[in-house]
């Protein structure tokens, strides 16, 4: 027990030496590393027994100077209240602060203390000011600079595109950059700065964009230039260069020019625009194009022209004869040609002699410098006059000026009309003389070579000239007869005789015949009398009464001069006696001799007359539009037209009807037109119209046609026989000559309807033979039934429709009632 007690009492022993130890500061952390700028805490502690007996604690910088609490500097001294402790604050870490800090105090009066800390920096990757875009001037030598910024000091590496760079004969790496000895278009790209730091496991990279910049060289110099004034003049100025260069100009005085009123420059393109030109305008004109990396001019000249003036043209009088001499004085830069026209002929006269050899133009210039045209004539005559122009041409323009040259000349009558002027029934009339002359004559009046007697009441000067007017009131056969006008000026005189005549009515006329007659009119070919009284016919007049009627009863009707002299709505078989006259201004001449004429009776209808142009060629390939004028009805009204159409050929000087006929009846009234369709395109037809009324038909108007080629249906050329599908009924769409416009397909090739049709005709001649065959063996059939039901007439009927042609008055009755049995045989059979 007392050796383990003994043990226990070394322990505490030995726990109590070791407590005691040396007094010591420790500073807590015992190391700093931070990066410029920012701030750093450390404590000093002093280890002691009593840390009340610590005084004098205090920190020393790396440069010796105690460190006080100020906390406005960036390192001071803080406390906290613990006793035996001092704390360094620095707020913000300077390259200056960095070094090895020292914290002292003294223990127990006498005992020095001390303990160090070393405070180190670091800074992190910075390029600084390193511009991201950099150019380069061609040619010259240039920096990519980029100035990394670290501590430790970085390593820089570059790359182009992607691929590292080194060293070369043009190309040196530098601290701050690569430098570039002779700078190309090569040189331009993207280059990447790289910045390691090792010590710190830092790195950073910046995309730098090289530019290399060209001077500019003008390639499209302006070029000289000429203006009208006050028109406009564009110079065109175009550089290479990089970046694209900006242009300027200044003008012949050496001043830049700006946008404003007189010019227009646009900076982007170097086109500069000249308005309103001046001929004090005229000079150099230089272009400058610049950008960053230099600058090229070039020059060119402007030349304004003026427009040239006309400063002297006046217009000229001169007698017939003479010689003349017109002037035409102008001016301008450069200096005009002078051009003399007459404006009433095609073209210019021409310098020196003209073809007219009368005619000279020269140009000279007078004492002040002006350019003067000359235009002489010799031997004036009065064609010469008229309006003559004066053009100055020039580059600068052309200006004209108008002169007249007035040529006198003694009085003439040319421009007179008539000579004989007529009176009747005493009635005043104005005796008019025309003179022509330069200048204006004078007229004076005789009558059968004696001078008129002003004071005659019945003779009276209107006019007195140029344009006399004498105006006469005939009383008596003394006033008829000739008068002279005579006409003056200072150049002459002329004289002009006008006979003044009686005129009286038309003699009768000379004969009256009949030209033509139908039933219900009449035409008449007149003969103008012998004696028209002295004025032209006007008019002529018939009076027409029946036989048994007075003249007080008849009927007037007046038929202008040159028209149809027909009469109409007469009454058929009836006698009339006609009389006829000639009418003028004077008035109604005698009446001729009487002449009678009996009217024919009723009759069929005149021949129509078919409306068509002169080709024989329609338009149309399958069709055609037949129209007609309505004839005249011969008494009895028009109730139907027979149409009849067949295809034709030429043969000879004939033509040759081809298969058969086709006829259809149009009624009437009605339409006066009718469309023939089912035609074959480029085929030859020919049409037959007639008018029918009660009594027959009228003779046929005829008419060849010749459709039009159509490439999609099948063509005939008149030279064989065509199906038929003819009809008496007068349908307007029946088919005609097998025309199917819906039976081919698009190949040529027959599809189910024309296979089913083909059938159907197969069957029907089969059908047709048959009964052929029954009516002559056995005559039975339907031939048989029908024929016993028409007999010989109808085949005279048909012959007659046929041909066209007219019975006899004799046969025209049997026909109409054969006709109307047809129609009640119809009847029943339908």
């Amino acid at each position: 027990m007392a050796n383990q007690r003994y043990l226990i009492l070394l322990s505490l022993l030995a726990v109590q030496v070791s407590l005691a130890k040396e007094p010591t500061l420790i500073i807590q952390p015992n190391s700093i590393l931070k990066s410029v700028g920012e701030g750093a805490y450390v404590s000093c502690m002093a280890q002691v027994d009593d840390a009340d007996l610590v005084t004098e604690m205090s920190w020393t910088a790396p440069d010796g100077e105690k460190i006080t609490n100020n906390n406005e500097n960036s390192v001071s001294t803080a406390e906290d209240g613990t006793t035996g402790k001092l704390d360094l604050v620095i707020t913000k870490l300077r390259e200056r602060d960095v070094g090895e800090y020292t914290c002292s105090a003294t223990y127990a009066g006498n005992q020095k203390l001390e303990a160090k800390i070393m405070v180190e920096s670091f800074m992190e990757i910075d390029f600084g000011d390193t511009p991201l875009h950099q150019t380069l001037l061609i040619g010259q030598e240039g920096k990519i600079k980029c100035t990394p910024m670290a501590k430790p000091a970085p390593i820089v590496d570059w790359f182009k595109n992607m691929i590292p760079l080194k060293n070369g004969d043009n190309h040196i790496i530098q601290q701050d950059g690569i430098l570039i000895k002779e700078v190309t278009e090569a040189d331009e790209g993207t280059y990447r700065c790289r910045a390691r730091v090792s010590a710190l496991g830092s790195m950073k990279q910046m995309e730098i964009q090289v530019e290399v910049n060209i001077p500019p060289v003008i390639n499209i110099p302006p070029q000289n230039v000429t203006g009208r004034e006050h028109e406009e003049a564009i110079f065109e100025c175009s550089a290479t260069g990089k970046p694209a260069p900006e242009y300027s100009w200044v003008d012949n005085n050496n001043v830049p020019l700006q946008n404003g009123d007189d010019y227009h420059m646009n900076s982007e393109t170097g086109v500069l625009k000249i308005m309103n030109l001046r001929p004090e305008q005229s000079g150099e004109y230089r272009c400058t194009a610049a950008n960053s990396a230099g600058e090229d001019f070039k020059t060119a000249h402007l030349q304004v022209y003026t427009k040239p003036m006309v400063e002297e043209y006046l217009n000229l009088t001169v007698q017939s004869g003479n010689n003349m001499e017109m002037r035409c004085v102008v001016s301008g830069n450069p200096p005009p040609q002078v051009i003399f026209k007459k404006e009433s002929e095609p073209g210019n006269y021409s310098q020196g002699i003209n073809a007219d050899d009368r005619i000279v133009v020269r140009q000279e210039r007078d004492e002040e410098g002006r350019e003067v045209g000359i235009l002489e004539i010799e031997g004036v005559s009065r064609s010469d006059d008229g309006l003559y122009t004066c053009t100055a041409v020039s580059e600068g323009g052309v200006t004209q000026r108008w002169g007249h040259i007035t040529v006198e000349f003694s009085p003439t009558f040319e421009e007179q009309g008539t000579t004989v002027q007529w009176s009747w029934e005493k009635a005043p009339v104005n005796l008019t003389c025309l003179a022509t002359s330069i200048p204006n004559a004078t007229i004076q009046w005789y009558l059968r070579n004696q001078e008129i007697n002003a004071n005659d009441p019945n003779m009276q000067r209107l006019e007195m000239g140029p344009r006399g007017v004498l105006r006469v009131n005939p009383i008596s056969s003394s006033y008829f007869g000739f008068y002279t006008c005579k006409a003056t000026n200072t150049l002459g005189t002329n004289s002009l005789d006008i006979e003044l005549k009686e005129a009286h009515p038309p003699g009768p006329i000379i004969s009256s015949k009949v030209d033509k007659k139908t039933a219900t009119t009449i035409s008449w070919i007149l003969v103008d009398p012998a004696d028209d009284g002295g004025l032209p016919i006007q008019s002529y007049i018939v009076e027409y009464r029946e036989a048994e009627h007075t003249w007080e009863e008849a009927f007037r009707h007046v038929w202008n001069k040159g028209s149809s002299y027909t009469i109409d709505n007469l009454i058929p078989m009836a006698t009339y006696v006609f009389r006829f006259a000639a009418r003028s201004k004077v008035g109604d001449g005698e009446w001729g001799g009487e002449k009678s004429e009996m009217m024919p009776g009723h009759a069929e209808p005149e021949e129509p007359l078919i409306f068509a142009a002169a080709e024989m060629e329609i338009p149309y390939s399958n069709h055609y539009e037949l129209q007609w004028e309505v004839p005249l009805n011969n008494g009895r009204e028009i109730d139907f037209f027979q149409i009849v159409y067949y295809q034709v050929k030429k043969k000879g000087e004939e033509w040759e009807p081809v298969g058969k006929k086709t006829t259809q009846e149009v009624p009437y009234p009605g339409t006066s037109s009718y469309k023939i369709e089912g035609l074959l395109s480029n085929s030859y037809y020919k049409i037959e119209l007639r008018a029918h009324n009660d009594i027959g038909f009228s003779t046929p108007a005829e008419k060849i046609i010749k459709t039009a080629h159509d490439p999609k249906t099948p063509t005939g050329n008149g030279s064989g026989a065509s199906v038929q599908y003819s009809s008496i009924a007068p349908s307007t769409t029946a088919l005609v000559h097998g025309h199917d416009p819906e039976g081919l397909s698009e190949e040529g090739g027959p599809n189910a309807g024309i296979i089913v049709a083909i059938i159907i005709i197969v069957i029907l001649v089969v059908a047709v033979v048959v009964d052929v065959t029954c009516f002559f063996t056995r005559s039975a059939g339907l031939i048989a039934t029908i024929a016993s039901k028409r007999g010989a007439k109808d085949k005279d009927k048909e012959t007659m429709l046929e041909d066209g042609k007219n019975a006899s008055d004799d046969d025209k009755g049997e026909i109409k009632k054969e006709e109307n049995e047809d129609e009640k045989l119809k009847t029943s059979e339908s």
